[in-house]
């Protein structure tokens, strides 16, 4: 049982430290972007100020949502480390199978309904402008790279053997 409880402790702080560093990840590409916004550096605000509205805005609002979701589960899983009564309900959490089956499901119509979230979004950033329309669309782009990166990343982690 202790074996158990301490495995799941380092379960716990692998996944808190992922967190932490995709926090700091979010918060250093919100502030850049805060910087280019309020320095007049980017592109479109020299041509268009609703482009530039419309391409700032955007991107603050994906990495606040962003930086709050991330925020809020480092910090359900700093108190999981500290309280064994929150260790517990974690366990019981990721061993939950109509949780696990329903972020399945969840995940799969995200990522069948992607393409055509892709052609609102494209669409919408066209009735702004010209680069709007560029900046949705590649941003979608990115987000597909990286839910790619991800899937083949934990195909190889669970295909390679554990190291014992």
């Amino acid at each position: 049982m202790k074996k158990t409880a301490e495995a799941l402790r380092a379960t716990v702080r692998r996944r808190l430290r992922r967190e932490r560093i995709l926090l700091a990840v979010i918060l250093v590409a919100w502030a850049a972007l805060l910087a280019l916004t309020l320095s007049d550096q980017l592109p479109a605000l020299h041509a268009d100020l609703r482009a530039s509205g419309f391409l700032s805005g955007f991107m603050m609002g994906i990495f606040i949502v962003a930086g709050a979701i991330t925020a809020r589960q480092a910090h359900s899983l700093q108190r999981a480390l500290s309280d064994d009564a929150e260790l517990r309900r974690f366990q019981a959490r990721e061993h939950d199978e109509l949780r696990a089956h329903t972020e399945r499901e969840t995940a799969r119509a995200y990522v069948q309904l992607m393409p055509a979230l892709a052609v609102v979004a494209v669409l919408a950033g066209a009735l702004v402008s010209f680069e709007s329309m560029v900046t949705v669309a590649a941003t979608l782009v990115f987000l597909a790279l990286v839910l790619l990166g991800v899937k083949i990343y934990y195909k190889r982690r669970l295909a390679a053997p554990e190291a014992e």
